[in-house]
């Protein structure tokens, strides 16, 4: 899911707005376990890295911009948790398990 308002809307200030974050959960069936800290290596990153990263889907279609975020945090840290896709108000409109995928020969 996507917010159609993400692009259109002034989100300047509201917390998460249109915004895509790795959590520190690791499920996305119980929305108390997901955790409400986005994930990332503190000892590697003084702030957030996950802060900006957002995105923009006018009329529902996102747009194909693809962001770098350093976490600090390899592979192997960053599977098995939740990425949270945000709304304009910043609440939580989907939810992901990040998984290990094999490479094809």
């Amino acid at each position: 899911g996507a917010d159609p308002a993400c692009g259109m809307v002034d989100i300047i200030g509201v917390g998460n707005a249109c915004g895509i974050h790795v959590h520190n959960g690791f499920t996305c069936s119980d929305a108390s376990l997901i955790g409400g800290h986005h994930y990332y290596a503190s000892t590697a990153n003084a702030t957030d890295p996950w802060a900006l990263i957002s995105y923009t889907a006018p009329g529902g279609a996102s747009t194909g911009l693809t962001s770098a975020v350093t976490t600090g945090a390899d592979a192997a840290n960053i599977t098995g948790r939740a990425m949270v896709v945000h709304d304009a108000s910043g609440a939580r409109i989907a939810c992901g398990i990040i998984e290990e995928v094999e490479e094809r020969p």
